[in-house]
């Protein structure tokens, strides 16, 4: 007997109606392509999910918000930390009738490579463009675009390093993406190379 049968045959209207919300909130995330094939956590808020593009096992982490107006294309294995936003679109604020702008908005197109590990609380702005295996630091405001392999941080996001880009080529060849299908359980890897430096006057970095 069909699951919708076996529902509508419960006497109790208020729990009928319940058990039907959630059977069709479950058909929905299995039939959706963005859930279905990516881990989107609690608390997550996608805008305009018919602009968006996701690649396959990418994760966005808890409390994301993705405003997807002027299109948003994630490659596969893409990961996000939580409490990240992206934005696609900016405020018309080039225009000579209204102040400080007007009831237009301008689509600014975002495109993330696959592959890139975005931090804690990084904020993407319209137009961007982040290439293949790149890193964005916790709480980084990214306003340029951000090549291959690159590391940046910061407000606004500067280049502070890169991935090895031959090691990144030879995982990236022999398809060893994460998560594979039969990762070992989570553990921690304990670094005994003590605390980082203190912060120099005049750092930059």
């Amino acid at each position: 007997m069909k699951t919708q049968t076996i529902i509508s045959l419960i006497p109790v209207k208020k729990i009928r109606h319940k058990l039907r919300d959630k059977y069709n909130k479950k058909l929905f995330y299995e039939q959706h392509p963005i859930y279905r094939d990516n881990f989107i956590d609690r608390g997550v808020v996608l805008y305009h999910e018919e602009n968006m593009n996701f690649g396959g096992k990418v994760y966005v982490g808890e409390d994301c918000r993705f405003y997807a107006e002027g299109g948003l294309k994630i490659g596969a294995y893409t990961k996000f930390g939580q409490q990240c936003i992206i934005m696609t679109t900016e405020h018309n604020y080039k225009c000579d009738t209204r102040i400080p702008y007007d009831h237009r908005d301008v689509a600014r197109p975002v495109e993330i490579g696959k592959n890139c590990w975005i931090g804690v609380r990084s904020v993407i702005l319209g137009g961007i463009k982040i290439e293949d295996g790149a890193i964005i630091g916790a709480g980084s405001i990214v306003t340029k675009s951000v090549p291959k392999c690159a590391i940046v941080a910061g407000n606004p996001a500067r280049i502070v390093g890169w991935r090895d880009k031959n090691e990144y080529e030879r995982l990236e060849k022999a398809g060893l993406n994460f998560p594979q299908d039969n990762e070992p359980p989570y553990s921690l890897i304990y670094d005994d190379s003590g605390f980082r430096p203190f912060i120099k006057e005049g750092d930059k970095k």
